[in-house]
């Protein structure tokens, strides 16, 4: 899922990195003003638009941030990041783990008034099934057997799977399992605008693309009495010298980017906060390519770039921790470590390669750290090919660099996401490489729920990774938040999601 991170994350599931977006006139004119206005408004920054509004479609952090917030789903995370039902009252699961059973709350209304049914889950997960769509987090999702998945009754709903799947609670939570009506499924073909009917606590009211995204509170929310902020003004903002002013004027309460250079005067007007992630930002080889169809030149890379991590954290500035492991900390123990390897030693031959990144200040400071440092460490000369964002992840799916720069976001909590990007057949994995114990091993740990042995194979699988060396992962994410004086009980879960009904506004 959901692919953009780090800068901006992208989920995913598939955490991705964003376009940039210009800062809008009324912005600047906002922030030159020196009247604050008390609002009932809970004003929040995000760096780009989502790609997509269709809750089939979305693929991004953004996009899945917003709608953490505007669709409606059977299970949830919360803000802590705990697992919980939302629209679920109770569910039954069969012996053989493949047929479940849900039972909705009583009295669900969407927000225009009309009565929810069973059948508009359902439509969704035939929707999800017939229609050929290739967003990031779809091949996540299990086998499901339309001749056995119906609506029992307005309350209740089944579902068959063909394989057991033992993340398929978790699956609930992402908006392509969300329920639907058709109505709504004509109106995302004609128009694929947010400003649609929904269950979850907030709904759309008006939308300007590449400007903001108004939310209210949904009066029909099946939980509206804990709901604690009435409206929100989601505005696309990428002009980082725009966000303290704007922050001073009180024009902004949280913004979900804290520019590194800014964070000192930034934590004058406001509380800057660090959340851990489920992200990894890593170079990848192409193994198809020279000189990277060579695995002793990917190790040469990995050994070169093992002990710099820390210092690359350090140029960033921006609190990302050295990853040692593919695994982000929040997943995987922090305890866990292995023998440092010897520097390597300079080549006899002078390799030339070109490395493929999108375009921004971050990237390019990273890219220049990593290549001097090959150059210094190898005598390589690693050639820079910087390309807005969507230029880079379209060369990624059909002809990647030797080596490129990705990051990933997961877009539910479990470390079988995060390795699923080295799986053989993933639409995520953009090396090229395959291995079949790697995939057997993956199998494994997709189904396993015993924690013991569920560490047992990411040291497998972490192995596997640091030998064959498909990727070097480098940074996992820690996303800087500021929020304004006025704003109480803000907290974000581990995958940098905020739900803005938990907020209060002094």
């Amino acid at each position: 899922m959901i692919h953009k991170i780090m800068h901006s994350v992208v989920f995913a599931i598939v955490l991705c990195v964003l376009t940039t977006q210009s800062a809008k006139s009324d912005t600047l004119s906002a922030a030159s003003s020196t009247v604050t206005v008390a609002s009932p408004v809970l004003n929040v920054q995000f760096t780009n638009e989502p790609t997509q509004y269709d809750p089939l479609l979305v693929e991004d952090g953004v996009g899945l941030w917003m709608m953490a917030n505007t669709v409606g789903t059977l299970y949830e995370y919360d803000g802590r990041g705990t697992l919980q039902k939302a629209l679920v009252e109770s569910m039954s699961l069969s012996r053989d783990k493949k047929h479940y059973s849900f039972k909705f709350k009583k009295g669900l209304k969407w927000s225009d008034g009309t009565e929810f049914k069973a059948d508009h889950f359902v439509l969704a997960i035939q929707r999800l099934v017939n229609e050929p769509v290739k967003a990031a987090t779809i091949q996540f999702i299990p086998g499901i057997d339309l001749s056995k998945t119906r609506a029992i009754d307005n309350r209740t709903a089944e579902v068959q799977l063909k394989d057991p799947d033992a993340l398929f609670l978790n699956w609930l939570t992402l908006p392509a399992l969300a329920p639907i009506r058709q109505d709504m499924i004509d109106a995302y073909k004609k128009r694929p605008d947010p400003v649609q009917p929904t269950l979850a606590a907030y709904r759309v009211t008006d939308y300007k693309r590449e400007d903001y995204v108004s939310l209210k509170k949904n009066p029909e929310y099946y939980n509206v009495g804990a709901v604690n902020t009435t409206e929100v003004k989601i505005r696309f903002i990428k002009d980082e010298s725009s966000l303290l002013p704007l922050l001073k004027a009180g024009s902004l309460d949280i913004l979900f980017k804290v520019p590194a250079l800014q964070v000192d005067e930034i934590k004058k007007v406001a509380t800057v906060y660090n959340g851990e992630v489920e992200a990894v930002t890593y170079f990848g080889f192409n193994v198809k390519k020279p000189p990277f169809d060579d695995k002793k030149n990917r190790q040469l890379v990995r050994d070169a770039l093992y002990s710099k991590k820390e210092d690359l954290a350090k140029v960033l500035k921006t609190d990302e921790l050295p990853a040692l492991f593919l695994a982000p900390p929040v997943l995987w123990a922090r305890a866990q470590s292995r023998t440092t390897p010897p520097p390597p030693s300079k080549t006899a031959e002078s390799i030339e390669f070109s490395a493929q990144s999108d375009m921004n200040s971050r990237t390019q400071a990273m890219y220049e750290f990593t290549q001097n440092e090959l150059k210094k460490q190898l005598g390589w000369k690693m050639k820079l090919d910087m390309l807005d964002w969507k230029t880079h992840y379209a060369k990624l799916k059909s002809d990647p660099d030797p080596m490129f720069r990705f990051g990933w976001l997961n877009p539910v909590s479990d470390p079988w996401l995060t390795y699923q990007i080295f799986q053989g057949n993933s639409i995520n994995n953009f090396t090229g490489w395959s291995n079949e114990q790697y995939d057997k091993l993956l199998a494994e740990l997709r189904q396993e729920n015993r924690a013991v042995k569920k560490m047992q194979l990411m040291r497998e699988l972490e192995d596997i990774v640091w030998d064959e060396a498909p990727g070097v992962p480098m940074l996992h994410q820690v996303m800087k938040f500021a929020y304004s004086k006025r704003v109480s009980g803000f907290r974000s879960n581990s995958f940098g999601a905020i739900l803005f009904r938990e907020i209060r506004l002094r």
